[in-house]
């Protein structure tokens, strides 16, 4: 029996390493992409072009952030089969992936002309900004099939352990939408249509780059394999697929519908809380830009270790990419606390909101701390193909924890309380990391790992 010491000795930190840093840097490369669109819009149009992006951008984000479970689950699968030895079944699980994003794209495209004015009616106000929004929102959707797709191979890569290629593919995308939106909005004076434009042809280029990039990436028989679009393996293991990905939307909609909540329970509460909110989401979104790069690699080691059936190996590499997110996300909160004040006066210069930040900010400074073991462990649970388990425990931590800690306080009381929001969003990352581990404990005192290895593999 392997002992607690053995096991943690000579971990493969370097490898987790290798993984994580491209994707930290393709996170935060993304921000500075809605940096340059504020910033563009700001100085080249007006506002009601400003409040027409934003609009657009919130409907256009929170579809393809319930449809990031396509990479999620092609990371797994992909993992899995490389860890098992199996590189024909890797493309056909890329094969499938990419049927299921073009019949999803070409679903979400047919019915855009009703389902974008109606997203329209409901994030912008009537008016100008409404219509602006909604032409904004029908010449991005065109790109929905070039990120859908991009999605999958970017999956691909992750689950074959490269995530350099990813980056190299982020890059060219944001920085030709930079390109592009300085052009459009700022030299052609498009206004939010420009914007529009801009994201839309990077994101085509993108998909064009991923596809060269993963067909230089692959060795003449694979690419015989994905050219021919055929084959028993193609056909088979649908259920599988379907299954962990309708599971991983199930989760990833709870997770939006959370911050959401966030956003428009302290609207409800007041102004200066609205806007102060906005600033302490900004600040755990850039913690979780950092965060996100070792959970990537929880994902590709876990995949592909269990792939091989070797257990101890899977805690192995776990342990190595969780004790450097431990790290980061302790540097994280004591950066936040030590320079509370220059974040703050960064974001805004208004003394009201400056104020109401201040009172808050403690809520968003120890936030990563408390809530990387929830990261990791979504990693983790990913890369093993457990979505049931992260659809059930999300489920419980959203209606079990957040919304009875919020509303029964509000209720007894008869006014909600900013404090009480954020208490009850960090309990909810604090109930999604104890819930997680308690199942990771369970699965690995009955060896439950095994018996899922392979599993839609």
């Amino acid at each position: 029996m392997t002992s607690r010491r053995d096991l943690l000795r000579g971990l493969p930190h370097r490898r987790a390493l290798s993984l994580a840093w491209p994707m930290i840097v393709a996170n935060v490369s993304v921000p500075l992409v809605g940096l340059v669109d504020t910033a563009m819009l700001g100085h080249f149009s007006d506002t009601q072009n400003l409040g027409a992006v934003a609009a657009g951008a919130i409907v256009l984000s929170a579809a393809y952030w319930v449809l990031s479970f396509l990479r999620l689950g092609t990371t797994s699968l992909v993992g899995r089969a490389v860890g098992a030895g199996r590189p024909l079944d890797t493309i056909a699980h890329l094969q499938r992936s990419l049927m299921l994003a073009g019949v999803i794209a070409a679903a979400i495209l047919v019915l855009q002309w009703v389902l974008i004015p109606l997203a329209m009616t409901i994030v912008a106000p009537a008016g100008e900004v409404r219509d602006l929004a909604t032409a904004y929102g029908q010449i991005r959707v065109h790109s929905l099939p070039a990120v859908l797709g991009t999605s999958v191979v970017t999956g691909y890569f992750i689950g074959s352990q490269d995530t350099r290629r990813p980056l190299a593919i982020a890059v060219v995308v944001n920085v030709l939408n930079l390109v592009l939106d300085i052009a459009f909005v700022g030299g052609l004076s498009w206004g939010a249509a420009g914007a529009a434009w801009a994201t839309m042809i990077a994101e085509w280029v993108g998909l064009a780059v991923a596809a060269v990039l993963l067909w230089r990436f692959l060795d003449p028989a694979l690419r015989e394999r994905l050219r021919k679009w055929r084959g028993q393996g193609l056909r088979r293991r649908w259920r599988a697929l379907l299954t962990m990905n309708a599971d991983l939307a199930v989760r990833t909609a709870l997770l939006y519908v959370a911050l959401t909540f966030l956003t428009a329970a302290g609207g409800r509460i007041s102004e200066d809380v609205l806007a102060a909110n906005a600033i302490l989401l900004q600040v755990t979104l850039l913690a979780s830009y950092g965060l996100d790069g070792y959970a990537h690699a929880a994902e590709a080691m876990s995949a592909k270790a269990l792939g091989t059936r070797n257990l101890t190996e899977f805690h192995r590499v776990n342990a190595a990419a969780t004790l450097p997110a431990l790290g980061i996300a302790a540097a994280f909160t004591a950066v936040f606390l030590v320079a509370q004040d220059p974040f703050i006066a960064l974001m805004t210069d208004l003394p009201s909101l400056a104020s109401t930040t201040a009172q808050y900010f403690h809520w968003a400074a120890w936030l990563p701390l408390i809530s990387v073991a929830a990261y990791q462990l979504d990693g983790i649970f990913i890369g093993s193909g457990q979505s049931r388990i992260m659809r059930n425990t999300m489920l419980v931590a959203v209606v079990g924890v957040y919304l009875p800690v919020f509303f029964v306080p509000a209720w007894m009381t008869g006014a909600a309380s900013n404090d009480g929001l954020w208490l009850a969003f960090t309990l909810l990352n604090v109930a999604r990391g104890v819930l997680l581990g308690a199942a990771y404990w369970r699965l690995t005192r009955t060896r439950g790992w095994l018996r899922t290895a392979d599993a839609g593999a």
